[in-house]
């Protein structure tokens, strides 16, 4: 490795190491991200994934058991060599990654998205990413929600380190109470003394600094009560008189206003000091700015809140797509996790009127949910912005720098403070998401609106999956009955054929025996070509019937002996096989659960078809089977190659899953060019003439057809000249071989 590069590896490592996060518990904030980003994309495996020399280490895991990798396994590594998002929809496109044991192998991968994990220095410290066994692809929107997610992952290392940070500061300051009482080493610790009997308190500058004083303050015990906040001082003294009486150390955590009505948390610890009569006589200890461990806690509690509220919102879109349920729980918990005075969806129409779908909103307040409502100003410009992705966050609406239309049309609903966020979904924009403060003016944070955002983006993506759904089931319907109507038709036509055409085809015969050899050769050919067009529609009404019957007639599935299907097939061939001169061998066939009429339809057809197209040298016809987790089964079968046949199967041919019977029926005819191998299985679809190779063009359709209603797949591999293998899949539901 070159010298450059392997300074850069060791950084990054040392920029991993440094956040402490390798061979750590699992924690739910994690594995709600991966959760989340598995949802996103689609996919049925997520990652939270760090990389250290050797190894890939998952924080958090999903559709995966392993808890870690080797590094070179898998294809985050391209994420660290790009320093870029990557999206592989289809790994076996690319020979590379084609090889990579993830592909090859477990957790066999098919798709891949990756988002670096990019530390604030810019080190590249993992993946969040999202896998699955079978191709996909993601839109613009899923790339960006999962970039995000990626950024949330480095937000959670972040405030982790910062917590622990503190954490470990605070255990430094106990162990120095128990050897000291005090704790001046300590960056930021003020010390004080309190005279018990005169209140007199004396105190180091860092005291004026920790409360917000000026140097030149006399810090006294009255201004110190004056200085905490209100509804923190009788617990502060509570904490004093404990520790007087218990003869403990004291400590409290409360609130400070500094001068500017800024809100700080002080950390004070002490201990008492008595007299020889064991009376107290003075408390001396350090106090500590904790403010920014203080926001760090309510950060990572309102991290946690905002997870957990991802989770239920994108659980209910997994497991119902209920829109109205999903609206619901969204503004409820909403309204609880910002303390809003009223949250609501609204619901944009094409004039720029909308209606209120969804609303929580707290006792007091005007209740607008259900009312169709039309601001003067959305007919303006306001839409255009919002699907441009506009967020409006408004601190006082009396002060803002909005068009008077606008803040009357807010004040007559009470508002004082507004934050918008815009509800996307493929086609533009639906609504919006918006958050009222009413009591009061309201500044709103960055996690309030990333929090509104993100939302707004899930409620997106329920939109359109149900969008997606309902399209889906109504062609799936459609199709259904459109299916059912012809396959009705289909046998009430032929149905309906067959007595007319008996009767016909009985006075061409009587027409046929009586008058033969009675009338002129052209006569004689016009009934000839009669009985013989009547005999050909009378097979394909058989056949069409057939056909219509393989779905709505079928046999219930029972254990059938492959062996003996086949050997009725080739008795009720036996004067074509004797004929041609057909030679018939099979493998050893297993017991498998089959409609044995429909099953014994498919030999019969694909032997049929193997003498009917033949060479001028006699029939050779060979049926195997094979099976992808047992091989042969140790029955004669050639494993991995298929069976002995005179033409191999190509090595794109499809093979079976595990658990599945593949079957094939080789010959040697005269085979057929690869571009008709899809069309011989459609109905009424010939590659010859009917003078040379008699037939309706329906058998193959049938094959078709009663194959999959069996779960199963047929295809046909040949080359001109050369014979023809076909195959064709059933599910092995019985777990047995004969």
């Amino acid at each position: 490795m070159p010298a450059e590069s392997h300074n850069h590896e060791q950084a990054r490592l040392e920029a991993l190491r440094r956040y402490q996060i390798l061979d750590t518990e699992p924690e739910q904030a994690y594995d709600n991200l991966a959760r989340l980003a598995a949802f996103i994309c689609g996919t049925s495996i997520a990652l939270v994934n760090f990389i250290d020399e050797n190894r890939q280490w998952f924080k958090a895991k999903l559709g995966i058991d392993v808890p870690e990798m080797p590094r070179n396994v898998g294809l985050s590594y391209l994420c660290l060599e790009r320093k870029d998002i990557v999206v592989i929809n289809d790994t076996l496109k690319n020979e590379q990654y084609a090889a990579n044991p993830a592909v090859k192998g477990y957790p066999n991968v098919r798709f891949y998205a990756g988002v670096p994990l990019v530390s604030p220095d810019g080190q590249i410290l993992g993946t969040l990413c999202a896998i699955d066994p079978t191709p996909r692809e993601l839109n613009q929107q899923q790339i960006e929600a999962l970039s995000a997610l990626g950024r949330q992952v480095i937000s959670q290392l972040e405030l982790r380190r910062n917590l622990a940070e503190r954490q470990r500061t605070e255990a430094f300051l106990r162990e120095s109470d128990q050897r000291l009482k005090l704790a001046l080493q300590a960056a930021k610790l003020g010390s004080w003394q309190l005279d018990l009997k005169t209140t007199e308190l004396s105190a180091s500058s860092q005291c004026h600094i920790n409360f917000g004083l000026s140097p030149e303050v006399e810090f006294t015990y009255n201004k110190l009560l004056e200085c905490i906040h209100p509804d923190d001082r009788s617990y502060m003294q509570a904490c004093v008189r404990e520790a007087i009486e218990n003869h403990g150390d004291y400590e409290a955590e409360y609130r400070c206003i500094w001068t500017d009505n800024s809100i700080h948390w002080i950390l004070a610890r002490g201990t008492v000091i008595y007299d020889a009569d064991n009376q107290p006589i003075r408390m001396t200890g350090v106090t500590l700015d904790v403010t920014d461990r203080k926001q760090s806690e309510e950060e990572l509690k309102r991290q946690n809140l905002r997870s957990q509220l991802f989770s239920e919102i994108t659980l209910k879109i997994r497991e119902s797509l209920q829109l109205e349920e999903i609206l619901q729980t969204t503004v409820k918990e909403v309204q609880k996790l910002l303390q809003a005075d009223r949250v609501v969806i609204f619901r944009l129409w094409a004039d720029g009127s909308g209606t209120v779908v969804q609303e929580a909103v707290l006792p007091g307040w005007p209740v607008v949910l259900g009312q169709n409502i039309l601001d003067p100003c959305f007919q303006e410009d306001y839409v255009e912005k919002y699907r441009q992705g506009r967020i409006s966050a408004i601190f006082d609406i009396a002060t803002a720098d909005i068009q008077d239309c606008h803040k009357e049309f807010l004040q007559q609903f009470g508002v004082k403070a507004n934050l918008v966020v815009p509800i996307l979904i493929r086609d533009g924009i639906w609504g919006l998401l918006i958050a009222h403060q009413c009591a009061h003016p309201r500044h709103w944070n960055n996690f309030e609106t990333e929090l509104l955002l993100q939302l707004a983006n899930q409620i997106g993506i329920a939109l359109s999956q149900a969008q997606l759904l309902e399209q889906e089931t109504r062609h799936v319907q459609e199709l259904a009955r459109s299916n059912s109507e012809l396959e009705q038709f289909a046998y009430v036509a032929s149905h309906d054929l067959q007595e007319p055409l008996r009767m016909v085809t009985s006075y061409l015969q009587l027409l046929d025996r009586k008058y033969s050899n009675q009338l002129d050769a052209t006569a004689d050919q016009f009934i000839n070509y009669a009985v013989d067009g009547a005999r050909r529609m009378q097979n394909l009404i058989n056949d069409l019937l057939n056909y219509s019957r393989v779905t709505t007639r079928g046999q219930p599935f029972v254990e059938v002996n492959c062996a003996e299907i086949v050997e009725q097939a080739i008795a009720n061939l036996k004067f074509a096989i004797e004929d041609s001169g057909a030679e018939i061998t099979y493998n050893h066939l297993p017991i498998i659960k089959a409609d044995p009429i429909q099953l014994t339809q498919v030999f019969q057809n694909l032997i049929g078809n193997a003498i009917k197209f033949r060479r001028d040298i006699p029939p050779r016809i060979h049926i195997g089977v094979f099976r992808a987790d047992e091989g042969d089964g140790g029955k004669g079968g050639q494993g991995k190659n298929y069976v002995s046949t005179p033409l191999s199967p190509t090595p794109n041919s499809p093979l079976p899953t595990p658990h599945e019977w593949l079957f094939s029926v080789s010959d040697n005819g005269i085979g057929l060019e690869a571009q008709y191998a899809e069309r011989i299985f459609v109905i009424f679809q010939r590659l010859h003439g009917r003078s040379k190779y008699p037939g309706t063009g329906i058998g193959l359709a049938i094959c078709k057809k009663i194959i999959e209603r069996h779960g199963g797949r047929i295809w046909v591999e040949s080359e001109p000249s050369q014979g023809s293998n076909f195959y064709f899949t059933i599910p092995d539901q019985t777990g047995q071989q004969s």
